[in-house]
């Protein structure tokens, strides 16, 4: 079945539009989730894809929801994915079909002890498992991002990258250089934190689930969105005060030249 843009009056299928819609849902999951649980959610998702087939949204929306149903707390659950991963992508094998593995993970795991609490704006960093190589990498890059907003973007689209155990994944000794480069890749399209904070978060939750292998700044770059358009302020009109002091002006300069 086609549907027909009202605007432009182009054709396109109604899958499309279900799968655009799928994928609006599955970003507006971010606010019902503890932001810690998000990252290793979209790795979790990563283990459902095929490697010859990208994972639809319509689907992704649904596991994720299957996800969030399993009633766990926020800590637990973290973990939970975080530990999935790492011991499904190490194993290798075929894509998941359903949850079990992580219900046994979860039913299996006691409750973590809650960290210290940290500063405003620092980055958490929870899940790895202690003196792993993933979480000295983690760890890193929580330490590079220090109160810089740009930086701490940064970090946690990296940590997200980090967590899924991607192909050419930098060292952890070699983090926080990949790090500066994204840094210096990215300040000069994003530099202003009210508008690009939301474009950068973007751009990764749509980078998260296509990579197979570590990526480049660009391909974060192709995928954030533009900013939006600046709005033109009509041209103020002169009041009758203002118009007369304009006379006046003009008269004292007459008068001065003729002096």
């Amino acid at each position: 079945m086609q549907l027909i843009c009202p605007c432009c009056h182009t054709r396109y299928p109604i899958d499309a539009a279900n799968q655009d819609e799928a994928a609006r849902d599955l970003l507006a999951l971010r606010g019902s989730l503890p932001p810690r649980c998000w990252v290793p959610l979209i790795a979790y998702l990563g283990l459902f894809r095929s490697e010859s087939r990208a994972l639809a949204w319509d689907r992704a929306l649904r596991l994720a929801r299957e996800v969030m149903e399993l009633n766990a707390d926020p800590d637990r659950l973290e973990n939970a994915l975080a530990e999935t991963v790492e011991s499904l992508r190490n194993k290798g094998g075929q894509p998941l079909k359903n949850h079990n593995y992580l219900k046994r993970v979860i039913e299996n795991s006691p409750s973590p002890q809650p960290s210290p609490t940290r500063g405003e704006g620092a980055v958490e960093v929870r899940g790895a498992a202690p003196g792993g190589k993933r979480a000295a990498a983690l760890s890193a890059l929580a330490v590079w991002a220090g109160e810089d907003w740009l930086r701490i973007e940064i970090c946690a689209g990296l940590q997200g990258l980090v967590a899924q155990s991607l192909k050419f994944t930098p060292a952890a000794e070699m983090i926080t250089l990949a790090a500066d480069i994204w840094y210096v890749a990215l300040r000069k399209s994003a530099d202003i934190q009210e508008v690009d904070t939301v474009r950068i978060r973007t751009g990764f939750e749509r980078l998260f689930p296509t990579v197979t292998e570590w990526p480049a700044p660009k391909q974060l770059l192709a995928l954030m969105p533009s900013r939006p358009p600046r709005v033109t302020l009509p041209e103020p009109k002169p009041s009758d005060e203002h118009y007369e002091q304009g006379l006046q002006a003009v008269r004292k300069l007459s008068e001065s030249y003729k002096k």
